[in-house]
């Protein structure tokens, strides 16, 4: 991951992003991600949390209205831990590079993080690096980029429509074939999102992501491809209608032993 390209890229964008993000208006991460990763939770009495990739800090001050002793959030934007700062200022928020956690040993209960992995393209430094702040019996509880939605290809239309296609058309007689994305092969992708926000991230197949997980010291304990809440079915239909059967996020749960 080219850390300074990141860090500038949502350092240009921070305000615009927080204040999205508290709108309630990126529906993905609302009626989605955020309701699947919050029922993963477990009891946060007087546990201590670190949120990696904590953005403007808003997940952090959920996780300290669980009930949760002490919150920590890192991130690799100074703009978005000054946002994060001056909002919760009775959370610890620290600019930091996740794959190299400079905070003390068995130190965390929980580490959570939402749609961050995906800005990696290898997992082996920040699954070491979570493990040795993490306490014994710790879970490590994050959310990425759905192998199979974000391996397909978008194409647009010429009325601006845009199709998400996975697979292939062949012509065996004249031995043609055109393929839509790519799914087993690694790759960067280079994006725009809310038509500004450009951003790149890591397309990686679900097997891939498994090698490193299973090659670090980690248990998996669950696995989930959460479908969108009914309660946005008459608001988004569309939304709801593709994803019920579509996956776009995944969700990891791991523990230390």
């Amino acid at each position: 991951m080219k850390n300074k390209k990141l860090a500038k890229s949502y350092n240009a964008y921070a305000e615009k992003w927080s204040k999205r993000l508290r709108t309630g208006e990126n529906y993905a991460h609302e009626y989605l991600e955020k309701p699947a990763m919050y029922k993963k939770l477990q009891n946060l009495k007087n546990k201590t949390v670190l949120c990696l990739g904590c953005g403007s800090g808003e997940e952090c001050a959920y996780l300290k209205s669980l009930g949760a002793k002490k919150v920590v959030g890192v991130d690799l934007s100074k703009k978005l831990i000054e946002v994060a700062k001056k909002s919760y200022p009775d959370i610890e928020f620290y600019v930091m590079n996740i794959e190299k956690l400079e905070l003390p040993k068995d130190n965390f209960d929980l580490i959570y993080s939402s749609l961050v992995m995906h800005y990696l393209k290898k997992w082996d430094k920040v699954l070491d690096s979570v493990f040795n702040v993490l306490k014994n019996n710790g879970t490590f509880l994050f959310s990425t980029h759905s192998s199979i939605r974000w391996g397909a290809e978008k194409i647009k239309n010429k009325n601006g429509n845009t199709s998400t296609l996975l697979g292939y058309i062949k012509n065996n007689k004249k031995k043609e074939f055109e393929i839509f994305g790519d799914y087993l092969n690694t790759r960067k992708v280079k994006d725009i999102w809310f038509n500004e926000f450009e951003v790149s991230y890591y397309h990686r197949s679900f097997s891939s992501i498994m090698k490193d997980i299973i090659k670090s010291k980690f248990k998996i304990i669950d696995f989930l491809e959460p479908k969108p809440l009914n309660s946005i079915k008459k608001k988004m239909p569309v939304f709801w209608g593709i994803h019920q059967k579509i996956p776009l996020f995944m969700i990891f749960e791991l523990r230390k032993q």
